[in-house]
């Protein structure tokens, strides 16, 4: 009987929950809920049904405690076992990697950021360890995003992984198995479809209607942001009194600078943006900055996350009659600076987003479209336009129409190429083609799923889908337990 882990934490308990007894009741796995802490723990045995037969591990009280001397020499085992650098895996880490979120300057301090290396080190070679005490003899497992220790662990030992992530389309979710949105059999229908998409016709693509409302919820505005603060203020309160705040995290009230700024910084940018008409002499290349710290860009895009950086090479590489316009994320004002936006604007043809332009305007008023990660370039890839990607492993850099660069002189030649090369509106509608096919035919459409973020009840229906969706896309692995 193959034995299944599903790593829970604080989102999407009660699915998480679900996905276990079903993965039990309906298939037969033997099934451990491996949980972030005891408040994970509890709730599972308070929900699961008494006859679950179900296993409970409270990671927290995983316990592994070494010096630092022989940290480092697990540390030297660790990277000539898994063939990794540590030091990648750290810079993913929100806390002990915090140095690189080199675009986010007012990002509030988390204690384990500010460690010496040797603490820091030691810190990670003990998680590290427990995560391969806890997968030890498992078969499959679960995780709701891939955590690059856990997917290490398991490639060395040939653990079958899975995460439950959004495909970009609509509110369709798939199962992935690799450490970013992508997945074998994802991949596999993108090369199929480019090779040959006879019979295949354009899908219509789907907004995230979740995400839409979440931004235009966002207004910045004074009373807005003192109500904002109050309820943080409420809440990291209660959390300090309770004592259940994460030890070594944010420092109390650590967030609520940000929510001022976050005001001052929006109409900083209010007052220096552009609308689109404002720009009609120009050709456009459209660059939409991200949220930080998030594992969109941390996780998704490790190897490079330097938005102004990218920015630079554009500039330097477009000729005179193109500009530049940049769109900031709505939730990132106050984690920037105001020296960020200005050293942008000091940039020659950049420009910056009037704030609530909707990015799709921008995408149809552009010549080229630029992304690291995130939806932007499958949004550029449905309204027909060539993209540079900046990220290794956006799923779209196996399309025709996408330009995948990791350096200047790449960014430079990948710009020459698209504004000289012949490449026809047919081009433009298979890389559409492909993609949207792709993205249907790989996933489920589960609107529901993300209104269940916080629910602490077993969503059944959902779970059922879920389990049926991985059993049918990975059969060789899920069919006979």
């Amino acid at each position: 009987m193959k034995k299944i882990g599903i790593f829970i934490a604080s989102w999407h308990k009660g699915f998480l929950i679900a996905l276990a007894y079903q993965l039990k009741k309906s298939y037969g796995f033997e099934v451990t809920i491996i949980a972030r802490d005891t408040h994970v723990a509890d709730l599972a045995y308070k929900i699961l049904p008494s006859n679950s037969n179900i296993d409970v591990l409270d990671y927290s009280n995983v316990i592994v405690e070494m010096d630092t001397e022989k940290a480092f020499k697990e540390a030297e085992r660790i990277e000539n076992t898994y063939n990794i650098k540590l030091s990648m895996l750290i810079s993913e880490d929100r806390a002990l990697g915090q140095g690189y979120l080199t675009n986010v300057q007012n990002i509030p301090d988390i204690k384990r950021a500010s460690w010496p290396y040797k603490r820091k080190i030691t810190y990670f070679i003990n998680d590290f360890i427990k995560n391969e005490k806890v997968l030890n003899d498992l078969d499959i497992v679960i995780q709701k995003w891939p955590d690059k220790t856990v997917t290490t662990i398991c490639k060395t030992k040939r653990i079958n992984f899975y995460s439950f992530v959004p495909i970009k389309f609509g509110g369709r979710m798939f199962w992935s198995d690799d450490n970013f949105i992508s997945g074998s059999k994802y991949i596999e229908r993108i090369k199929k479809y480019s090779l040959d998409c006879k019979g295949k016709k354009i899908i219509k693509y789907e907004s995230d209607n979740w995400n839409e409302k979440v931004n235009k919820s966002l207004r910045y505005s004074y009373s807005n942001v003192f109500k904002r603060a109050l309820t943080l203020i409420k809440n990291d309160s209660k959390k300090f009194i309770r004592g259940s705040n994460k030890k070594d995290s944010y420092h109390y009230l650590g967030w609520l600078p940000c929510v001022f700024k976050g005001l001052l910084n929006y109409n900083y940018v209010k007052d220096n943006s552009v609308l689109p008409d404002d720009v009609l002499e120009y050709k456009i290349v459209l660059f939409n900055l991200h949220l930080e710290p998030e594992v969109a860009l941390q996780g998704i895009s490790p190897e490079f996350s330097n938005s102004m950086e990218a920015i630079s090479w554009i500039s330097k590489s477009l000729p005179v009659n193109y500009i530049i316009v940049v769109k900031e994320q709505i939730y990132s004002y106050g984690v920037r600076s105001k020296w960020y936006y200005r050293q942008l604007m000091k940039m020659p043809n950049v420009v910056l987003s009037d704030p609530y332009v909707h990015s799709w305007q921008w995408i149809k008023s552009s010549s080229i479209v630029a992304a690291i990660t995130g939806t932007l370039g499958q949004e550029a890839v449905n309204f027909e336009k060539p993209v540079i990607s900046f990220g290794s492993h956006q799923i779209i850099n196996y399309l025709p129409t996408v330009h995948h660069v990791s350096n200047y002189i790449e960014t430079n030649q990948a710009i020459d190429k698209i504004i000289n090369a012949s490449t026809t509106k047919d081009n433009y509608k298979k890389s559409r083609i492909i993609l949207s096919n792709a993205q249907v035919e790989s996933s489920i459409d589960m609107p529901k799923y993300k209104y269940s973020a916080k629910h602490d009840t077993l969503d059944t229906s959902l779970a059922m889908e879920a389990s049926s969706h991985i059993v049918k896309e990975y059969p060789e692995v899920f069919s006979s337990s």
